[in-house]
């Protein structure tokens, strides 16, 4: 939808899109305070789909994406690079490897050697209680 023709009507859809209230963003877009004719304008077609289209949009400029995080992570790593902040420009490269999938952080879960004197029997066992005290599916191939 295109910038709406009526100047006024254009800067209250911005500002009821920006989160004012019916009655602010009339106000403030240049007319006299008129709490019925601030919700009747809200309620016009064209107003309406303006506010729609307003926050679809910035809602899209919001939205955070693993492309957005790797390339601003890139930025950032360029940018350590060049001012010689090694260990920055290593870890921003250490979290690109983890969004991306590349890299896998593991860690292991328990005492060393917790599980050793367990049959294999036992550590199945043990397995399927966890599994099922976290409400994850138990079953597991033979």
């Amino acid at each position: 939808m295109p910038v709406l023709s009526n100047p006024r009507h254009e800067r209250f859809a911005q500002l009821l899109a920006q989160g004012k209230s019916a009655v602010g963003a009339y106000e403030q877009a240049g007319y006299r305070r008129d709490d019925g004719n601030a919700v009747r304008l809200t309620k016009k077609t064209a107003i309406a789909g303006r506010v729609q289209e307003l926050t679809r949009k910035a809602a899209e400029k919001a939205k955070i994406t693993v492309e957005t995080l790797l390339r601003e992570l890139d930025d950032i790593r360029q940018r350590a690079m060049a001012s010689g902040q090694l260990s920055a420009g290593v870890a921003a490269i250490k979290e690109m490897g983890v969004l991306s999938g590349v890299r896998v952080e593991r860690k292991e879960v328990g005492a060393a050697g917790e599980f050793d004197h367990l049959s294999d029997d036992e550590l199945e066992r043990l397995l399927v209680e966890r599994f099922i005290a976290l409400g994850l599916n138990a079953r597991c191939p033979k």
